[in-house]
């Protein structure tokens, strides 16, 4: 903001080349928690959301930063706390019954009060707006409009910088109506924003309507929305590309295991090293799911949340039953007609999702919980690809197994770290109390088979070449491409 007249002549909060809003509102209405989701800061060091009021003691400079250049400036002030008594005070200090307190007279009160403690948070909020700061105005529109509220926004209008009023919804029933009727008689532009349930579109807008309250920086505030768009663009494409890279690695892994056959117990050699290598196989599969998830929290800038791997699901999946089949992968129509459509034919996706075969798809699904073999019954085993080879010399055998016989492996691959991003995209960095994000489950609706029929066709023949370990650089792309699109369609809410 271009500072007035009656701007401080050294300022501690404003400089001309970047725009900046000072957050203010009573405590407790939620001024941090809009701050973290529209800055992505889920650190409480950083900005610190509390249930008890007052957490917010001074001012406090915060910035949006793009491409390592600061783009916009927050500064989250302490609340009101004496608001009519300062509207009281501030209209004493006006020596001009006729007309109304401007930013002159907000300057007496700030000299006539910063040196004592009668309106000291009033003294501290107001300085940024003496020097030119904008303001964004927090309100939670669940509270009545008590007369204190009612002095706060007379008291920001005396200002006369640009104001823009946020009514910080949380879901539940509110006055919004009764608010907006004295918001919109005070303030350039009224909005309304869930900081703890915002999506990256919501908090877009918050950001654009910046440009609306003040003519005089839009062109800067253009250019930071532009920023923000490219800088959003490339994080999905970075998150594609760790996607891919997790498919690629999981659908060419191998697990091998040694085994004498020349022993007292050949067979129960045999199947000790496949069990062996079964285990292997899916604890693998689990530690590049849960790598990846991380990957993504750290691309979205979830600092403060790591994903989970559990030791095993609880009693809500029953592996054999068809609402695992239901709910995970593609199902039995769509597998038939991709396999059909990529040349691997039609009784591949028919057998494939038949329940007799699903233990594969259990072990899978088991595996990404951590605890695959637990659900196994007896000696059964998934079914994998399978390749046993002599030793030589040395004696003995050597098997290779992996990856699972069952075309909708990779699919549920795709399901579960599609799942993941969704989980990821819907957090809101104002949310707090849980450092864990949830693995998917059957109670998660699958996106995979909600992809439109080419797409589907596309990245099928991608999943193909990798699992016979063949490498085209045009599949490769064209599954990039796949998986970018399909990004974007869960942020737009697939």
């Amino acid at each position: 903001m271009t500072p007035g007249s009656e701007m401080a002549e050294t300022p501690r909060w404003v400089t001309p080349d970047v725009p900046c809003f000072a957050v203010v509102g009573k405590v407790n209405t939620g001024k941090s928690a809009v701050l973290a989701t529209l800055l992505e800061e889920d650190d409480d060091r950083v900005i610190r959301i509390s249930p008890e009021p007052g957490e917010t003691t001074g001012c406090q400079r915060l910035s949006l930063v793009l491409d390592g250049v600061e783009r916009l400036r927050f500064i989250d002030t302490p609340g009101f706390q004496q608001p009519i008594e300062a509207l009281r005070a501030i209209r004493a200090l006006h020596d001009d019954a006729a007309t109304t307190p401007g930013l002159g007279t907000l300057a007496r009160f700030v000299e006539r009060y910063r040196a004592t403690e009668e309106f000291a948070d009033e003294c501290r909020l107001l300085a940024p707006l003496l020097e030119g700061a904008g303001i964004l105005y927090v309100i939670d529109p669940g509270m009545p409009v008590y007369d204190s509220f009612l002095a706060e926004i007379e008291i920001l209008r005396f200002s006369g910088r640009a104001r823009l009023a946020v009514l910080n919804s949380r879901g539940e029933g509110d006055d919004s109506g009764e608010w907006r009727s004295h918001l919109n008689k005070a303030f350039n532009l009224v909005r309304t924003f869930d900081a703890h349930r915002a999506r990256f579109a919501a908090r877009r807008d918050l950001l654009a309507a910046l440009n609306q309250i003040d003519e005089r920086d839009r062109g800067h505030l253009d250019a930071t929305m532009a920023l923000l768009d490219a800088e959003w663009s490339q994080r999905r494409e970075e998150a594609a590309e760790h996607i891919q890279s997790f498919l690629s690695e999981a659908l060419a892994l191998r697990e091998r295991e040694t085994y004498a056959e020349d022993g007292p117990a050949p067979e129960a050699a045999k199947r000790k090293a496949i069990a062996s290598a079964s285990r292997r196989y899916f604890e693998r599969i689990t530690r590049l799911e849960r790598e990846t998830a991380d990957t993504l929290l750290d691309i979205y800038r979830h600092t403060a949340i790591r994903a989970e791997a559990r030791a095993g699901f609880h009693g809500e999946l029953d592996l054999a039953s068809e609402e695992t089949w239901r709910r995970l992968g593609l199902t039995r129509q769509q597998l038939t007609l991709v396999g059909a459509a990529v040349g691997a034919g039609a009784g591949l996706g028919v057998d494939a999702a038949t329940l007799g075969h699903s233990l594969g798809i259990g072990a899978l699904i088991g595996g990404l919980s951590g605890g695959a073999l637990a659900f196994f019954k007896g000696e059964a085993l998934p079914r994998f690809q399978m390749n046993i080879a002599k030793l030589g010399a040395l004696g003995g055998r050597q098997l290779t197994l992996g990856p699972p016989r069952n075309p909708n492996f990779a699919w549920v691959l795709l399901d579960s770290v599609l799942i993941r991003y969704r989980q990821i995209l819907l957090r809101a960095h104002a949310r707090r109390g849980d450092d864990v994000l949830q693995a998917a489950s059957v109670d998660d609706e699958s996106v995979a088979r909600r992809l439109a029929s080419d797409r589907q066709k596309t990245l099928a023949r991608w999943f193909r070449d990798i699992a016979r370990q063949r490498n085209d650089a045009e599949r490769d792309s064209a599954a990039l491409a796949a998986l970018v699109e399909t990004l974007a369609e869960i942020e737009a809410g697939l």
